[in-house]
């Protein structure tokens, strides 16, 4: 019987009185699992399927639905009601782009860790953009300049890069016009990630363009919980 640390990211209803889970475990990537939870006694608590809650799970079963047949409880972050909507976004961040049975121990860990510095609003949004770039890299889809030793030397001053989803970053010449579809990231913001500790404040607002442009071309549909967030 397979077993994994997990989070819960969507539930929904099903059939009667069941629950169909979209989980993000750390052994087994995304599964999808049907529930039928019980409200006092089980080893599956109603209170205890919900998400931003650490759990360690067990199911059975084979196909693209299985089973839940244990959740327990290790731990639940504490994300004050007016940062929920960020909590939410990174959930349907992973529910969209993420393959089924694919594990990314590394992205778990990083949404772990995020989840769990959500509560300081001086730094939440920051905190999810860098969980943002994280994703994009264990994706395939990374700032190539951005892992690069001799960025400094190859990066011009006040010059633009086409970023393309399959080939990364194309210089745009000076006299090349980008297309209005075109996701375009400026060398001020290339450099300025080398030490993202210390990003100025209009850098993040760059790099918050940059992002929902790179995140709508991935996404197969619109990202509902970015066109509530505020930021």
């Amino acid at each position: 019987m397979p077993q994994s640390f997990a989070y819960i990211l969507n539930t929904r209803a099903f059939r009667e009185n069941s629950q169909l889970l979209d989980i993000f475990t750390e052994d087994y990537g995304r599964i999808c699992c049907v529930a039928r939870p019980a409200k006092k006694r089980g080893k599956v608590l109603k209170g205890t399927i919900q998400p931003f809650r650490y759990l360690h799970i067990q199911w059975i079963g084979k196909g693209d639905v299985q089973t839940l047949t244990d959740a327990d409880e290790r731990g639940r972050h504490t994300i004050p009601p007016s940062e929920m909507m960020m909590g939410l976004y990174l959930n349907e961040l992973l529910l969209l782009l993420s393959n089924p049975h694919a594990p990314i121990p590394e992205i778990f860990s990083a949404y772990k860790y995020t989840l769990h510095k959500l509560g300081d609003p001086l730094i939440n949004q920051q905190i999810m953009m860098r969980f943002e770039l994280y994703l994009l890299e264990h994706l395939g889809y990374s700032i190539a300049l951005h892992d690069n030793e001799k960025v400094n030397e190859q990066v011009q001053p006040q010059t633009r890069y086409r970023f393309q989803l399959n080939e990364g970053l194309i210089l745009l010449e000076d006299k090349q016009s980008a297309y209005s579809q075109d996701i375009i990231i400026n060398s001020e913001l290339l450099l300025a990630l080398q030490d993202i500790q210390n990003m100025p404040e209009s850098q993040w607002q760059a790099l918050r363009v940059f992002l929902d442009a790179v995140f709508k071309a991935l996404a197969p549909r619109n990202i509902n919980t970015r066109r509530l967030l505020k930021i």
